[in-house]
C-alpha cells in the first residue's frame, strides 16, 4: 500500500488543490490536523464550505480520505462571517449540515471512503491490503481516550506529536498520546502542529517501541509558500517512508528511512 500523509494545510487552497489531483496514485490520504485557519480573513464559514466541497471531489474521484482535527480547526474560536465577504449563494444547506453534525467533523464523512475525529475504520485496499486507521480529535485540554488496539498495520492520527519526542522539538507534545502510543502500539502515528524550524534539526519521525511517528513538518503559514505541502509517503511494499520537504518555493528534497 501507498500512503499519503501531511498536516497543517492551514486553508492555503493550492495546498488541497494539489492533494485532490495526485490522491488517486495512493491508497490513502491523511491529513494530520489545521486544515483550517482561524486567523484567514475569509472567516471560517467560507472556509467549512471549501472543506466540504473539496471532500465531495475527493470522494468522486475515488479517494480514500482520513482526518483528524488541529488547534485551528475549532469555528467557535474565530469570526464565521468577516464584514465585507459575503457567502458563496446557495450554500446555506452545507453550513447546516456542520450545525448539525457532533462532533462538527463528522459533516465530513459524505461516504465510507471517509474517516473524520472519532473515528475507528478499516480501510479494504484494491491491492487486497488492509488498513486500521483511527482519528484522534485535538482537545484544548490535552485529553487523548485510550486507543483500542486494532489488527496490524494500524495508523493513529493525532495532531499534536507525543510528548518527549523529536518530532515535537521544539515544543512539549503530548503527554496523554505519547502513553497511548507506548500502551496500544500501532504500526505508525501520525501528528503535525510543530512545524518546519529554521535553525533545528525538524526531525520527521521518531520509533517509540514498535511505532513509527510520523510529523511532516509542514512549512509554516505566510510569505511565498512552495507549490505543493510538505509530505511523507509510506510504501509498504518497498517498506519506506519518505519526506518530502521544500526548501524553496522552487526546489525540494527528500529524505526516506526503512520501515
Amino acid at each position: 500500500m501507498k500512503l499519503l500523509l501531511t498536516a497543517d494545510l492551514h486553508f492555503h487552497i493550492p495546498w488541497f488543490e494539489w492533494l485532490r489531483e495526485v490522491a488517486s496514485e495512493y491508497d490513502l490520504v491523511a491529513i494530520g490536523g489545521d486544515l483550517l485557519d482561524l486567523e484567514n480573513q475569509q472567516g471560517m464559514a467560507r472556509q467549512l464550505i471549501y472543506l466540504y466541497e473539496w471532500v465531495q471531489r475527493c470522494v468522486k474521484r475515488p479517494v480514500n480520505l482520513t482526518i483528524c482535527t488541529g488547534n485551528h480547526d475549532f469555528p467557535s474560536g474565530a469570526p464565521l462571517i468577516y464584514p465585507g465577504v459575503p457567502l458563496p449563494n446557495g450554500k446555506l444547506a452545507i453550513l447546516r449540515q456542520f450545525a448539525s453534525a457532533q462532533p462538527w467533523p463528522q459533516a465530513l464523512k459524505l461516504n465510507h471512503q471517509v474517516a473524520v475525529d472519532g473515528d475507528e475504520k478499516m480501510f479494504r485496499f484494491r491491492s487486497g491490503e488492509n488498513l486500521a486507521v483511527t482519528c484522534c480529535p485535538y482537545r484544548a485540554d490535552g485529553y487523548v481516550e485510550q486507543l483500542r488496539p486494532y489488527a496490524l498495520p494500524w495508523l493513529v492520527l493525532h495532531h499534536e506529536p507525543p510528548a518527549n519526542s523529536l518530532i515535537a522539538t521544539p515544543k512539549n507534545g503530548s503527554l496523554a498520546f505519547a502513553q497511548a502510543i507506548r500502551r496500544s502500539e500501532p504500526t505508525w502515528s501520525l501528528s503535525g502542529h510543530v512545524h518546519f524550524t529554521v535553525g533545528d534539526d525538524n526531525h520527521f519521525f521518531e520509533r517509540s517501541g514498535s511505532t513509527i511517528c510520523f510529523n511532516c513538518r509542514q512549512n509554516p503559514p505566510g510569505g511565498l509558500l512552495p507549490p505543493e505541502p510538505n509530505v511523507i509517503i509510506v510504501d509498504s511494499k518497498r517498506r519506506e517512508a519518505t519526506w518530502r520537504r521544500w526548501i524553496t518555493h522552487g526546489s525540494n528534497e527528500e529524505t526516506t528511512i526503512e520501515l
